[in-house]
């Protein structure tokens, strides 16, 4: 059977704000979600209705965890994306007669719009996930990345099943990869994407009012002109990137003898420039969900560092066909558990 090259993600439930009950596991509050008895006399798992979930943004598309497999100690599945009734554009070839085409003619296929056939929707993506503890892992698809999933597990932890109280939400970080980013006082700025805003942010100069901290955003911008529009100056930067929340995060984690430097890059400049932990965590966090293959480490000596900074890992996994996309099950499992063991055996991860 044909195999597919892969890249399995790791993400880790975020504790640190109490935004997660402290006396359960992740993996056991999926699994506890999925046994809830609903009003409609069912369980949560035992009806394809009782585990759809609209998509906020995007109106008639749904997203439903399908296949569902828990054991002693983990839990495993793909949640997918669908829209019902969406039709999908087909080419029609057609083989025209040479002789009946005209010079200057072009000749061309017909485009036309399909239904999926009766009792079929179109899937548009299909994200695969396994839970261990508060271990997180996931191949995932453009449309269905982390935080489609921490939107939707935590509609169906929280909203349909009341598994955990209404004060918590899911939120699943990222990890650095210390073995690519090697010793962290080594590291000078975190690339991220292909943007090339710059700004930086300095503490006001000393006033009268010196119990009070006001921090001043100046901002540089050197991005193309094609990408200029998206991004606004200074503190804006870090809002379009990471969003209000963890942008304040970042700039709250300061150290007062440092500025955040926000080039292509994210690091400090500073006289004694240590990168404290809790910059380092909510940077973990901030960044989770930018695409892959865009959050870079360059060195002090200006040289790049691995081809991604979050901790993931490349395994081959078997497809259902030698045609097909889709992969197999029991192979994503198995290697997903694989990943985990060497996480674990390496040291990259601990279980605590």
């Amino acid at each position: 059977m044909a195999s597919k090259r892969v890249k399995i993600h790791y993400r880790k439930l975020r504790r640190d704000n109490n935004q997660f009950p402290a006396d359960v596991t992740l993996r056991d509050s999926i699994v506890a979600a999925m046994e809830v008895n609903l009003p409609n006399g069912s369980r949560v798992k035992q009806r394809v209705s009782n585990r759809l979930a609209p998509v906020p943004g995007q109106e008639g598309a749904q997203r439903l965890l399908n296949n569902y497999h828990a054991a002693e100690d983990y839990a495993f599945g793909t949640i997918c994306l669908f829209s019902p009734g969406q039709l999908q554009a087909l080419l029609k070839p057609t083989g025209g007669d040479l002789d009946e085409i005209s010079a200057d003619a072009l000749e061309q296929w017909d485009i036309e719009e399909r239904a999926a056939p009766t009792g079929n929707e179109y899937l548009h993506a299909i994200c695969y996930w396994y839970a261990i503890g508060d271990h997180f892992y996931l191949i995932q698809h453009t449309s269905l990345q982390a935080k489609a999933l921490e939107e939707y597990l935590t509609w169906l932890l929280r909203d349909q099943s009341h598994a955990i109280g209404g004060e918590f939400f899911i939120e699943l970080k990222a990890e650095f990869d210390r073995d690519q980013i090697g010793d962290l006082s080594e590291v000078k700025t975190i690339e991220v994407g292909g943007l090339v805003p710059e700004t930086v942010h300095q503490p006001e100069a000393p006033t009268a009012n010196a119990g009070m901290k006001t921090v001043e955003v100046e901002g540089r911008e050197t991005i193309a002109d094609r990408l200029k529009a998206s991004f606004a100056k200074g503190r804006q930067i870090l809002n379009d990137l990471l969003g209000d929340v963890e942008a304040q995060k970042i700039i709250d984690s300061m150290p007062e003898d440092a500025a955040l430097d926000v080039t292509v890059n994210i690091g400090y400049r500073a006289k004694k420039r240590k990168l404290q932990r809790e910059f380092m965590r909510n940077l973990e966090s901030g960044l989770r969900n930018i695409p892959d293959g865009e959050i870079k480490v360059r060195d002090k000596y200006g040289e790049i560092k691995g081809d991604d900074a979050r901790l993931s890992a490349d395994m081959s996994v078997q497809k259902i066909s030698d045609n097909s996309s889709l992969l197999d099950l029991q192979s994503v499992r198995d290697q997903m558990e694989e990943v985990h063991r060497r996480f674990v055996h390496d040291g990259k991860i601990t279980l605590d």
